[in-house]
């Protein structure tokens, strides 16, 4: 091997190994989770979860809401005394507020899944503590149903999901697979064609 190609070698070596080293470093540094935020909305979270010492702005339709004490702007909400902090839960990302929610309070929003869990599995611990819940199941039109799911198997272009609660089983139309067989959960939807329900809400209940 000549001089010339002996440096040429150990150059683009160097180089190689500087950008693997540069890539590596990259990736190892911690995703920013956690943010300070003055202007925020509800409406950005998708069937959002809240819990509220107080509340003082209208929220979202789809929400549901525990609170400490009864608010003239959360009139469906389920009150429990033990409720303690002011936060909202959507499926990707949560705010938790520095106090009362309301306009131009701060709050922080947050995207880690440990702590979204933890969040989640709060606001359900209050919400069921206080809710009585009946499954309503017409022959037709809306439904809401707590049960466990028996199966999930393909169906025409899609799947269904083999709901079993206390009257019957029903069968959830959804257009992708839920790894949820021997797990508990609400349904809400609509009955187009007993017993097939068209859900707009499927939650995990354990």
């Amino acid at each position: 091997m000549d001089l010339v190609g002996f440096i040429a070698g150990l150059v683009v070596g160097i180089v190689s190994v500087s950008v693997a080293v540069e890539l590596a470093w990259k990736k190892s540094l911690p995703e920013k989770t956690c943010k300070l935020l003055k202007k925020w909305s509800l409406s950005e979270l998708k069937n959002p979860l809240i819990v509220a010492e107080k509340i003082s702005i209208e929220p979202p339709p789809d929400a549901k809401i525990v609170v400490a004490t009864p608010s003239p702007k959360a009139k469906n909400a389920v009150e429990n005394p033990e409720a303690v902090g002011n936060y909202a839960i959507g499926l990707t990302k949560a705010y938790i507020f520095a106090g009362e929610i309301k306009e131009n309070q701060l709050a922080f929003v947050i995207s880690d899944e440990d702590i979204l869990k933890e969040l989640k599995a709060n606001f359900y611990e209050l919400y069921r503590k206080k809710e009585k819940v009946v499954s309503y199941v017409p022959s037709k039109g809306k439904v809401r149903v707590r049960g466990v799911v028996k199966a999930v198997v393909p169906y025409r272009d899609g799947y269904i999901m083999r709901l079993a609660y206390e009257e019957g089983v029903l069968g959830i139309l959804l257009k992708e697979k839920m790894d949820v067989e021997g797990r508990k959960v609400e349904v809400e939807g609509e009955i187009t064609e007993y017993p097939f329900v068209t859900p707009y809400n499927i939650i995990l209940l354990d």
